[in-house]
């Protein structure tokens, strides 16, 4: 799920940099993204239920998530795009209306992409502003015969709401890959005890998910896919620390508080 403490494919992004107070007790990861992995946690899902799931690919090879939310649009974390990871577009591309990240649904080629301008690609940073607008050439939906876009929540739902993240991503922190989708039911957490671990990066544009006895979470591979509550986009997988631990709950780029960004550059 996530960049830092875990996520997608191939280059060295970010490291959480929690407040001087916790420094002491969360130790710092690399935030690089990983081809394959699954949901901690979580059970096999079927694309006809996430119909709005993307499979992110570099060269053809799976290396984050994606969410359709319009015919031509894609979001995802901007961890999952930058330079150091997609050196060219044409490097870029999607899978869409399948549940497994090599193969089914359609695969189409990214004509565009814009990354939010104030997250910064770099080693020791705080991962803030995690999120990026992929744009394609033709119609997603329908891809498969099941893809369909997902609406754009305007609000968080209060701590305790449960909903859902998916993706590609590890079964365990470090764990092995996996071709098929999977998801895992996660609750909204508590905004201020989330601060309270994390520190000042949790603001307005974050989100985060999560049991305080962990167990489940999204991980490696998981990055820039959906967490959606009640059949709208609610999150972004980011980062967090390490995967599904206990006491540090994932962090999503949260799509209310990005939401006049996306309404810009994505016009929706």
């Amino acid at each position: 799920m996530k960049s830092a403490l875990v996520l997608v494919a191939s280059v060295a992004l970010c490291f959480a940099a929690p407040d001087e107070a916790r420094t002491s007790e969360v130790e710092y990861i690399n935030y690089q993204p990983q081809i394959g992995g699954r949901i901690v946690g979580g059970d096999v899902a079927n694309i006809a239920d996430i119909p709005y799931q993307i499979a992110l690919l570099r060269n053809l090879a799976q290396i984050c998530g994606g969410s359709i939310i319009a015919e031509r649009t894609v979001l995802t974390a901007a961890h999952c795009v930058v330079p150091s990871v997609i050196a060219n577009l044409s490097q870029l591309a999607i899978r869409a209306g399948s549940d497994r990240n090599n193969a089914g649904g359609s695969v189409i080629q990214a004509s565009g992409l814009i990354i939010h301008e104030l997250y910064r690609d770099c080693i020791l940073c705080t991962p803030t502003h995690d999120i990026a607008v992929v744009l394609l050439p033709q119609n997603a939906i329908g891809a498969g015969g099941v893809a369909s876009a997902i609406p754009l929540a305007d609000s968080v739902a209060a701590a305790g709401t449960y909903g859902v993240v998916s993706g590609w991503g590890a079964t365990s922190e470090g764990g092995a890959g996996s071709t098929q989708l999977l998801s895992v039911d996660v609750p909204v957490f508590n905004q201020v005890l989330c601060r309270s671990i994390y520190g000042s990066v949790i603001d307005t544009t974050a989100v985060c998910a999560g049991y305080i006895r962990g167990g489940k979470d999204a991980c490696q591979g998981d990055s820039g896919g959906p967490y959606a509550i009640n059949g709208q986009l609610v999150g972004i997988v980011s980062w967090g620390i390490g995967c599904a631990r206990a006491g540090f709950p994932g962090v999503y780029a949260s799509v209310p508080g990005l939401r006049d960004w996306i309404r810009i550059n994505a016009g929706i």
